[in-house]
């Protein structure tokens, strides 16, 4: 039987082209639809007769695609996930995507021609699971810390915007007015959100524009150590950092120690997320933890609600859950010096 990767062999789109031009996604243009559902023509591809055959059996088995298994946030929710859907008797088969949209397709694909039951999905790209979807739209999906733009799918994250509401006002508090954010890609629902947190609390607490940096780039500790030297060169007068993923503040951290800026004393540094290490770090770091044993319980809950008919298996309505966390405040955030700036790197 043809599947997506062949079609997109075919025509030479992607597969995320494929998937939408399928599945009928508005933004795709006549023309490519067209190419698309000639080339499944001929290659003989059937979505539906596909989902039928894999709604007539259970593998008892759930799919979790994740961005990064070296991120202890996700693989820590991999662990909570596997934990409540073994007590029902489901195995979870972990993938990993790299953060690549098209690895991520066909993480996707493979899982769905495997026939597992379910499908816990971390998008690394706007488009989210629709590669799952026009495979099987009935198939149980739960977005486990991030939102795509799919509507057809359950979603559990974080209030991320809240979260650096908190980290701005705590930062404010302790007499900051030119603080900096380093972020990750702007097409991640993760960014957006926390930027838009951290842009709302800068307007709300009156403080300029220009003294407030946003830079944007990768969830990398080599990102977080170049946009560090950008900060320390091109805005001396920024004596706080919000550096808005665990990876990122490793490069931070990294970079201040090697130009010997002091933290706090020199810059305050505040992170997201809450690794065990945050709290062994010297000092310890302040963050914003998200509540992750909340948040996995609540992915499979949703999954399980699907699988079991509580809810049904056909996806007119999206639920979404988003859970606070809190603020953890440590040795990272104190004061600025009066009337001093950063030493120059």
């Amino acid at each position: 039987m043809a599947t997506l990767k062949d079609i997109a062999k075919e025509t030479g789109l992607g597969l995320g082209t494929v998937s939408r031009a399928l599945s009928g996604a508005p933004r795709v243009s006549p023309a490519t639809r067209r190419k698309v559902e000639e080339a499944a023509q001929r290659l003989g591809y059937r979505t539906n007769g596909l989902a039928r055959a894999l709604r007539q059996s259970q593998s008892k088995a759930i799919g979790l695609v994740i961005p990064d298994i070296e991120n202890e946030f996700y693989t820590s929710g991999a662990a909570i996930l596997q934990e409540v859907l073994a007590r029902q008797g489901y195995r979870l088969v972990l993938c990993c995507s790299n953060s690549d949209p098209e690895t991520d397709a066909e993480l996707l694909m493979s899982l769905v021609e495997r026939r597992v039951d379910g499908i816990a999905h971390t998008p690394c790209s706007p488009e989210g699971a629709q590669v799952a979807r026009a495979l099987n739209p009935t198939l149980p999906i739960v977005e486990y810390a991030r939102r795509s733009e799919l509507s057809s799918v359950d979603s559990v994250t974080g209030d991320e915007q809240h979260g650096s509401t908190e980290i701005v006002e705590h930062l404010v508090e302790l007499g900051h007015s030119s603080i900096a954010m380093i972020t990750g890609p702007d097409n991640l629902s993760t960014t957006q959100s926390r930027t838009a947190g951290f842009d709302d609390a800068c307007r709300r607490l009156r403080l300029r524009k220009r003294d407030c940096p946003r830079l944007v780039g990768t969830y990398d500790a080599e990102w977080g150590r170049e946009a560090t030297l950008r900060i320390l060169r091109e805005h001396p007068d920024v004596t706080a950092i919000y550096a808005s993923s665990s990876r990122i503040v490793l490069g931070v951290i990294e970079m201040l120690r090697e130009r010997e800026v002091r933290i706090p004393a020199d810059m305050s540094v505040a992170g997201f997320l809450n690794p065990r290490w945050y709290g062994i770090a010297s000092p310890p770091l302040t963050t914003y933890e998200l509540p992750l044993k909340e948040m996995g319980d609540m992915a499979a809950r949703l999954l399980l609600q699907r699988l079991t008919g509580e809810v049904s298996a056909s996806p007119h309505e999206r639920r979404s859950v988003r859970i606070e966390g809190r603020l953890v405040i440590r040795q990272s955030t104190g004061r600025p010096r009066p009337g001093s700036s950063t030493p120059k790197a």
